[in-house]
């Protein structure tokens, strides 16, 4: 027989009647060869004869020397989730945000560091008007890689660490890293008697390695203390420092959530 296109999704239908769902390349491997043939591969075999398919994205693993990259992984530190189910091996990390402005730096920053096209959903909650975001990538070589750098699996609010690898870095990759924090959890008070940075985490480690990389770069100062249900806030309080981590911050910063630079600034310049 004469095979064509048409032909080809023909069987490809008569198959899907047969066994009562969607095929798969391994139902049929005469027609797993014939979609290469015809098609130059099983999907696009599948799009042509209309089904839906979701595109394989093969995300790249950025340098080390990526300032946008530590700045990310604050972020991943604070609002983010590496999720592994064993069963099934599958991987997914997930950032989130309620502004929709910071929705789109975080999807614009996935995909300048790991040439992705991330997914996101919004969901509402009794508690807020607003929508929560989550943004999303399923890759297991995303997460695998930022586990490697120190990002635990599953919860962590109670026994994240600052990453190793935070330790050795230069002082402007240590900034990005902080302000990556201090956008996913952080806040600034300013008035004319005050100034007060704040970073919030569940974990009294977590703080305290903060705590110490500031003090060798330069940030003194700062002190720890235990807020209510079990979260612990690290606080800058002299005039002085918080300008010095402003300048830190944002001199040379590409990412950052527009709302809290904004209130700093407003306030401080």
């Amino acid at each position: 027989m004469k095979w064509n296109k048409k032909d080809v999704i023909k069987r490809l239908k008569e198959l899907e009647r047969d066994i009562g769902r969607r095929p798969v390349k391994k139902d049929n491997s005469n027609l797993y060869a014939l979609s290469r043939k015809y098609f130059g591969s099983w999907n696009n075999m599948m799009k042509e004869a209309g089904y839906v398919i979701k595109d394989f994205q093969d995300p790249l693993i950025p340098s080390l020397k990526s300032d946008d990259l530590y700045y990310f992984l604050g972020l991943v530190c604070t609002d983010g989730h590496i999720q592994f189910i064993k069963k099934g091996g599958k991987y997914k990390l997930m950032v989130y945000t309620s502004e929709k402005e910071e929705k789109e730096i975080i999807i614009k920053l996935i995909n300048i560091l790991f040439n992705y096209n991330a997914h996101f959903r919004a969901r509402k909650t009794p508690l807020s008007r607003r929508p929560n975001y989550e943004i999303y990538i399923t890759s297991k070589k995303v997460c695998e890689f930022l586990n490697r750098l120190g990002v635990p699996y599953g919860a962590k609010s109670y026994t994240l660490i600052v990453p190793n690898i935070l330790k050795n870095v230069s002082n402007d990759k240590f900034w990005h890293f902080l302000r990556g924090i201090f956008d996913g959890d952080g806040s600034i008070i300013i008035t004319k008697k005050v100034m007060i940075f704040r970073i919030y985490s569940g974990s009294k480690k977590f703080t305290e390695g903060l705590q110490q990389i500031m003090e060798t770069k330069g940030i003194y100062s700062s002190n720890i203390y235990k807020h209510k249900d079990n979260v612990w806030v690290l606080v800058v309080n002299k005039r002085e420092e918080i300008k010095k981590l402003y300048n830190y911050f944002y001199r040379n910063a590409l990412f950052f959530y527009p709302r809290k630079k904004n209130k700093w600034t407003k306030q401080y310049l």
